[in-house]
């Protein structure tokens, strides 16, 4: 699909709805972090939708007045990577060994394990209480997640939204590596506080 008015705004959208404000209650909101090509799925199902509703005189400005389309398809996304994701104990190994595979081809140094354990990088970003500890990455019927990996760290876990595949593996290695890096924002730091308007 060719760029179009009704793609444009979508992919302004769904790039101003992964930065939703705190306090809008959705069942992944702004705990989920998504992946280029989800985004890219995401900005060209929106696309179409925008451009469905202009075949009937429904400009954009008109859905934002009743809905949110771009965070309703946000979320239908979610919900279908991160939820009931069914692999075969060879189709989870093979995606496991790839995102494993991945990081370690990134510098990363990994530990193999149910969940992968990555350490932080020098000059990184730095996670936990003491700004020591590694992240942890699993993929589950609920899809991938990662988590701080500190024992006392009780809401560290953020979903994912990515395939739960090859190609999705290598999607997260590399968000997990730009999270690392400092290239991506920390997905565990405190919301930062709104500054009153004067």
């Amino acid at each position: 699909m060719s760029d179009t008015p009704a793609l444009d705004a979508a992919k302004i959208d769904i790039r101003r709805w992964t930065d939703v404000e705190p306090s809008v209650r959705t069942p992944y909101g702004p705990r989920a972090i998504y992946t280029p090509s989800v985004l890219a799925e995401a900005a060209e199902l929106l696309g179409k939708f925008y451009a469905a509703g202009q075949e009937h005189h429904i400009d954009r400005e008109d859905w934002a007045a009743v809905t949110s389309l771009p965070l309703g398809v946000l979320e239908a996304l979610a919900a279908r990577y991160c939820s009931h994701v069914e692999l075969t104990g060879s189709e989870w190994h093979t995606v496991r060994d790839t995102v494993i595979s991945e990081l370690s081809a990134k510098g990363l140094t990994v530990q193999r394990g149910q969940r992968v354990v990555v350490d932080p990088l020098p000059g990184g970003q730095r996670f936990g209480y003491r700004g020591q500890a590694p992240v942890s990455l699993a993929l589950t019927r609920d899809g991938w997640e990662i988590r701080v990996d500190e024992a006392a760290r009780a809401d560290g876990s953020r979903p994912i939204v990515a395939p739960a595949t090859e190609d999705g593996a290598r999607e997260v290695a590399d968000l997990v590596h730009r999270i690392l890096s400092g290239e991506a924002p920390n997905p565990f730091a405190a919301p930062a506080a709104k500054e009153a308007s004067a």
